[in-house]
């Protein structure tokens, strides 16, 4: 049963290049950023995790460790590497019922740690369970679960272990927390081996390949493969292989296609001025290489007009900032959906008079139920609510009325009422500045520069999720508590704040316009 591994001298560290499974993975997004980490890590430019992407990483921990209850009778195999490997050897050849972590290496050195091993007395085999905090099976560049485990799977056939089947376990998004988490319903188990059995192939030469470019000596530095890729995708160290390339270049059109960026940069073509009519773009790509060659703005005033005409005051510029996880924390809610923890709104009156209402729950049980109460307190029956990507305050309230089903028509009379500000910035106000991006992070300080959220303790919808949840979870003093609430308060109230703002520039443009 188990062949390889026993041949393996455990200082293989010291004098060995190995290949682990998170390495293999990176080798498949960019091969030459691979070789850098492996080759000469001083050059490599690691990649910095925010706190909110630290913590998301701790969940992922949290979550491995609940699927373990799924699983009688287990052995965790804990210690360092060698012990883990020493183990895994010996339960093995025991047939324990399922191993977690079990930790094997080949004779070139694949190394890999399986979630969970899975002895099946019927077909005398191992099965692998590979634990994963989303939703559904992902198969993108980022993020390809079915390359992980097949990964898995042919190391531990070099390794000498007969593999059976392999599952994935998945957060289950009907599943709804009602008290204590039932881990029973919280996973999904999903059985994915035909698709592993049709990328073993292709999946074994890849392994073949990257081994062979870790062991090569020296590569050519000149650029990677990420050099035809949209930004978004760039490795970590893409300045270092590509340093001809801009800041801003045909990589930061929207939407835009690998084959036209390789296209245009076979053409000479890196800046976006420099695209010319022969590019296939589409309309709002054109837009974007028009407003960089004027450095002009394009306003449709008479657009703007129709969709503000209509408002009815007061108008309520509302804003959530919300949390979500994959193990849900409040009754009523599924893994990784978003539950509000705070709400701002700026209401403005006819005769412009400008007020600010705001809420932050302080603990969990409850959030919900207070956030309803607030809205239903500060909220009028009449007037227009505005907000920036409206959907998703939409989706929210949505939620929220099917977990108050007797605030259902209120809550439709929420969405009924609102429109969606971004739109404008999306089809009818655009900047060379905005550079085809339209977060209000980046309209705000474009438009109206004295306004800007670059003093703020909170920068984004990620980092006040993470400061909230260290503002209740976390062992933190009472100042760093009050410190924390204040900057979630004042970050809030800059987004609602922002949307004031930015609707009195819009009126000043249409009566210049008139």
């Amino acid at each position: 049963m188990y062949i390889n591994i026993v041949k393996i001298n455990i200082n293989y560290k010291k004098n060995v290049m190995q290949l682990t499974k998170t390495e293999f993975l990176e080798y498949l997004r960019c091969s030459k950023n691979f070789w850098l980490m492996k080759n000469e890590p001083e050059l490599y430019i690691t990649k910095r995790f925010s706190e909110f992407e630290q913590s998301k990483m701790r969940e992922g921990y949290q979550v491995e460790k609940l699927a373990r209850q799924l699983f009688t009778d287990g052995i965790y195999i804990n210690g360092e590497p060698e012990e883990q490997f020493e183990k895994t050897k010996k339960f093995i050849a025991e047939k324990k019922a399922a191993i977690f972590q079990a930790t094997f290496i080949t004779e070139r050195f694949l190394i890999v740690r399986v979630d969970t091993l899975v002895y099946n007395n019927i077909t005398n085999c191992w099965d692998i369970y590979e634990v994963k905090s989303s939703t559904r099976v992902k198969t993108d560049r980022q993020t390809n679960h079915i390359k992980d485990v097949t990964y898995q799977r042919i190391v531990l056939e070099e390794a000498g272990v007969t593999v059976g089947e392999e599952y994935l376990l998945l957060m289950n998004s009907d599943y709804k927390k009602d008290g204590e988490i039932d881990v029973n319903k919280l996973f999904k188990t999903i059985n994915i081996t035909e698709e592993v059995n049709k990328a073993l192939d292709i999946t074994r030469s890849e392994i073949d390949e990257a081994v062979t470019l870790m062991n090569t000596n020296a590569i050519d530095k000149e650029y990677c493969s990420c050099l035809y890729l949209s930004r978004p995708n760039h490795c970590s160290s893409f300045r270092y292989f590509n340093q001809s390339i801009p800041d801003y270049s045909v990589h930061d059109i929207p939407r835009i296609r690998p084959d036209k960026i390789k296209n245009m940069l076979d053409a000479g073509i890196v800046y976006v001025n420099d695209i010319t009519e022969k590019i296939p773009l589409t309309a709002m790509q054109k837009i974007q290489v028009e407003l960089e060659n004027t450095q002009e703005p394009k306003i449709n005033n008479e657009n703007i007009e129709k969709q503000l005409k209509d408002l009815v005051y007061p108008i309520l510029f509302l804003d959530y900032e919300t949390y979500s996880s994959a193990i849900p924390i409040e009754d009523g809610y599924s893994p990784h959906q978003h539950m509000p923890f705070q709400v701002s709104i700026h209401q403005l009156d006819e005769n412009h008079k400008l007020t600010h209402y705001e809420i932050l729950a302080d603990k969990v049980e409850q959030a919900t139920f207070s956030i309803v109460e607030f809205l239903k307190n500060t909220i009028p029956s009449v007037g227009t609510i505005v907000s920036w990507h409206a959907s998703f305050e939409n989706s929210i309230n949505n939620n929220i009325s099917i977990m108050y089903p007797e605030l259902k028509e209120y809550f439709l009379n929420l969405n009924s009422r609102t429109i969606d500000l971004e739109k404008i910035f999306l089809k009818d106000f655009l900047h060379p500045g905005f550079r085809g991006k339209s977060s209000i992070k980046v309209v705000l300080p474009t438009l109206i520069p004295d306004f800007s959220y670059k003093d703020l303790d909170v920068q984004g919808g990620t980092e006040a999720m993470e400061g909230w949840r260290k503002m209740i979870f976390d062992d933190v003093s009472s100042k760093e508590r009050e410190n924390i609430k204040k900057g979630l308060l004042d970050y809030c109230a800059m987004d609602t704040l922002a949307m004031v703002e930015l609707f009195k520039l819009l009126h000043k443009i249409i009566k210049v316009g008139k």
